[in-house]
Formats: C-alpha cells, sequence, structure tokens
C-alpha cells in the first residue's frame, strides 16, 4: 500500500515536472491561439502585453492601449459611466473583485458586452481575461424582461399557481394579487397535492397531474368544493405541462360564479314555471272561448231554425237585431244589420257593454240580474230607449235567452231588439 501511494506521488511530480519544461514558445502559441483576449498589466498599470484575440474582440492593439487609463477613455468615452466603471475598474485591479462586466466602445465604434476577470500572476503583474458576452447580455436582458412580464401577468390574474413534480410534491407557489384563496399556504410545501385534499378531490388532481405529464398537453379542468371554516367554497383547477418533468397546477375560485349561477338557474326554473302556467291558463281560456263560440253557434242556428219554422212574415220595420255577448255581458258578435238600427257596425259593437246601449238602469239590472245571474230568459215588452251612434235614439223592445255550456253554467247571452 505504502508502494503504491509514494508511486502515485511520484507521477504526480513527474507530470507537473514535464509541464514545467514547456518552453517559452509554447506558451505564446497558447496565449496567441486562445479564443479569450488577455492583457497583462503591471503594478503600475503599463499594459505589457494583448492577444490577438484581445485585438479581434475590441478593435485595439497595445499601440492604443499603454495604459489602463487609455484603455478606459477609449472605451467609456461617457465621463459619467467611466467614471463608475473606474471604481469597479480599480477593485478589480486590487483583487477585491474578481471580475466586472461593462459596455465598451470597440475600434470599430460599435458597442459591446465585456466581461474582464483578473488572475494574479508570481512576478506581481495580473493577467486580464478579456471576452465578449453582447449576446450572453442581451439573451440575460431579455430573460429578465420575459420574467418581468411573466411576473406582472402572474400577479394580474386572480390564481394560485402550484409547480409541482410528476408525483404531485409541491415545490414553489405563488398566488396572484387578486387571489381570495389560502387554498394551499407555503407551509406545505414539500407535501403532494393529492394528501391535502379528501380523497376523491386529491385522485382527481393526482390523475391530472398524471395526464399531463403522459400526453405533454393540459390536462382537462376540473371543478371541485372544498369547505373553509364550515363554508363551502368552488375551485376550478387546470394543470399544464412545464420543462424538465416539472407541472403547473392553476387554480382559481369560483364561488362567486357558481353562486351566480345558481341564481340564474332557479330564475329559468321560476320562468319556466310562469310559462307553464301562463300556457296552462291560455289553453283553459281558448277552451272556454271554443265552448262559448260552439253554443252562440249552436244557439243561432236554433233561432234560425226557429224563425224559419215560424210563418211569419217581417217586413223592415218588424226587423230584428240580433247581438251575442258573453257571460260580462261584452258583446262579442253582432248582425250586420245592427248598423241600420243602432247606428254602430258589428265591429264598433263588438268589445262594448251591451247596456251602455241603452237609457237608464233597468235593462243592466234585468240582463246581469236574470239572464246572465240566473240564467232566465227575459223579455222587455214596453219598451227601452235606446241610445245609438251620433245621438241616435229610438224606443226598442228588447228579448233575452241565456247560451250554457255543457254543465248548463252562463257563459252568455242572445239579445234580440225590434223597434218598439
Amino acid at each position: 500500500m505504502m508502494t503504491g501511494n509514494d508511486t502515485s506521488r511520484g507521477a504526480k511530480r513527474e507530470t507537473f515536472h514535464d509541464q514545467s519544461h514547456l518552453n517559452e514558445e509554447t506558451y505564446r502559441s497558447i496565449l496567441f491561439e486562445a479564443p479569450d483576449g488577455f492583457v497583462m498589466v503591471d503594478a503600475e498599470g503599463r499594459c505589457q502585453y494583448l492577444n490577438p484575440a484581445f485585438t479581434r474582440i475590441t478593435g485595439y492593439t497595445l499601440e492604443d492601449l499603454p495604459t489602463t487609463s487609455a484603455w478606459l477613455e477609449r472605451a467609456h468615452p461617457n465621463p459619467a459611466y467611466r467614471q463608475r466603471v473606474q471604481e469597479m475598474w480599480e477593485e478589480l485591479l486590487q483583487g477585491s473583485r474578481n471580475s466586472l462586466v461593462t459596455s465598451v466602445v470597440c475600434g470599430d465604434g460599435k458597442v459591446r458586452d465585456i466581461e474582464i476577470r483578473r488572475s494574479s500572476l508570481s512576478s506581481g503583474c495580473n493577467l486580464l481575461t478579456v471576452r465578449d458576452v453582447t449576446e450572453q447580455v442581451r439573451i440575460e436582458e431579455r430573460l429578465r424582461q420575459i420574467t418581468s412580464e411573466l411576473t406582472a401577468v402572474v400577479e394580474a390574474f386572480p390564481d394560485l399557481f402550484l409547480r409541482l413534480n410528476i408525483d404531485g410534491t409541491i415545490i414553489n407557489t405563488r398566488i396572484g394579487r387578486l387571489a381570495k384563496t389560502s387554498l394551499v399556504p407555503r407551509t406545505l410545501l414539500g407535501r403532494r397535492i393529492q394528501d391535502i385534499f379528501p380523497a376523491e378531490i386529491g385522485d382527481a388532481l393526482l390523475d391530472a397531474v398524471q395526464q399531463a405529464a403522459q400526453t405533454g398537453a393540459p390536462a382537462t379542468s376540473l371543478e371541485f368544493c372544498h369547505t373553509e371554516n364550515g363554508e363551502v367554497r368552488y375551485y376550478e383547477a387546470r394543470v399544464v405541462p412545464l420543462h424538465d418533468t416539472h407541472l403547473m397546477a392553476i387554480i382559481r375560485e369560483i364561488t362567486e360564479r357558481k353562486q351566480t349561477e345558481q341564481v340564474l338557474q332557479s330564475h329559468h326554473k321560476h320562468l319556466e314555471e310562469l310559462v307553464a302556467e301562463r300556457t296552462a291558463e291560455l289553453e283553459r281560456t281558448n277552451e272556454q272561448l271554443k265552448q262559448l263560440l260552439h253554443s252562440i253557434e249552436m244557439s243561432e242556428r236554433r233561432a234560425a231554425e226557429e224563425w224559419l219554422d215560424s210563418s211569419i212574415n217581417l217586413i223592415a220595420d218588424d226587423a230584428e237585431v240580433r247581438i251575442t255577448t258573453d257571460a260580462s255581458g261584452v258583446v262579442v258578435i253582432a248582425d250586420e244589420a245592427a248598423g241600420d238600427l243602432i247606428g254602430y257596425g258589428s265591429e264598433e259593437l263588438t268589445g262594448r257593454e251591451i247596456w251602455s246601449l241603452f237609457s237608464g238602469d233597468n235593462i243592466r239590472e234585468v240582463l246581469s240580474s236574470e239572464v246572465l245571474g240566473q240564467g232566465r230568459p227575459a223579455e222587455c215588452t214596453e219598451g227601452t230607449l235606446l241610445v245609438g251612434n251620433e245621438g241616435l235614439s229610438q224606443w226598442v223592445r228588447i228579448s233575452a235567452a241565456p247560451i250554457t255550456d255543457v254543465t248548463g253554467g252562463v257563459i252568455g247571452m242572445v239579445c234580440t231588439l225590434r223597434k218598439a
């Protein structure tokens, strides 16, 4: 064992010894071919050496930069910015910082972002390594901008964002500024999301996580309710895949939306009930109207048959006018001859109360009480004063017969008017 260890240490010393015998030309070749720029600066700030990569990156040669002061003036022509860089530069040379990144005006007039690192040499000089990080800085700035925008978007949404492992373990949480839920506090980091909720909810969330992980596409959103402080709250959860087997669960409280939906459903149900009730009422009204029209038709037919059966020849002065009303005394049908006797056409009479055509309340009492109320025929033989259109008046005799339905109920009457 001892022999083996000694041999190992001897091999290391031999390797180091071989490296120490590399000639100066080899070191110069390494510096000459290196992709990074190198500048050797002595203790007084004089530039002793710079390689071709430095010139390729910055556009400056050793003649352009005899000292670090000349570098600062050429690379940073803006005095205010140069003052800021000079402070960092002094810290770099003094060893209080190992690197700095600055925007540099190069020899071709273009501005590049340069990273400078310092290494101390045994001779008391400093070796500065220069690298063009313009693209890297641009990408980092773009990433910072995207991160800032995404952060603003996250904070603007009323959602709870959970970063998860594929097994459902909560890695991180973020809550939007407008989020109302405290469903998963940060104290639950490291717990599995399926273990936080009751079994049914937890299993559904785990299924969504596995679905998103397997398909690489957002899982179907799911809704669930959770009791908090004795109050039932409603939530909507969506799971989307991220990179490196991570996933994002986005949870939003939808209690107000569900309550609104419940109110709308209640109103909709009430509206349906009102429509059904109104439809039934209209059907009953239509049925009553059909019965009325049928009874009127039958009464008119019977009256016509009776009139035809009688062998009485009527002259013009004895012409009759028949007016049919509903159960409230409103005219429904009137003969075309009504215009000659009353001065109103059949259409003008429709909708009027029949007793409004006569002077005095006696005729209303007879028609309303006896005919419509008691269902008995009535006749006024002494004559009643008829007040027609434009003040036309004359005495008429009135006879009235009730119209009944199949149950015997009075649904209207037929009034016959003759000149007295």
